[in-house]
């Protein structure tokens, strides 16, 4: 399999440095916000997003979140990721709040069987502290994207 940059199912408009969010269910809505999607989808993207947290937290722990969701609605893979300084309870498994939140969204079927490997790599992105605090760091949207094709190349 060739290699997956995940800069490549994000852009500038699917960024947030500084999400405005208290809540998880604000955050939620804060990342959907973000996805390249129809506007009169975000409705049931976010139903669709809340659902699946539902089933059981997507805070991963060390500060990581990683709501994931497939759907019809969502054409292709797509990505959002959102950086809360204040940190959010995300009812994480080490009851840590949260900072980095990367929202996948995917068709339900996904030729390019992509949409684990997508959700592996950007664990492999974070699993390292040092990635993390650059991830914290980072003061622009294209220094982010530079970062991420970097750390995953």
């Amino acid at each position: 399999m060739e290699s997956i940059h995940l800069s490549d199912y994000l852009d500038s408009s699917s960024l947030s440095l500084s999400l405005k969010s208290a809540t998880k269910d604000e955050a939620l809505a804060e990342l959907v916000d973000l996805l390249p999607i129809d506007p009169g989808s975000r409705n049931i993207a976010l139903h669709l997003v809340r659902s699946r947290e539902e089933l059981g937290s997507t805070g991963i722990g060390k500060g990581i979140a990683i709501p994931h969701v497939r759907s019809t609605i969502f054409p292709n893979i797509t990505l959002a990721y959102g950086r809360s300084e204040k940190g959010i309870d995300f009812a994480s498994v080490d009851g840590e709040p949260v900072h980095h939140i990367f929202l996948v969204a995917s068709p339900p079927i996904d030729p390019s069987n992509l949409y684990h490997p997508i959700l592996a790599q950007i664990v492999r992105l974070v699993r390292l502290a040092k990635n993390r605090k650059k991830l914290a760091e980072i003061d622009s949207k294209a220094e982010l994207l530079n970062l991420i094709d970097e750390l995953t190349a």
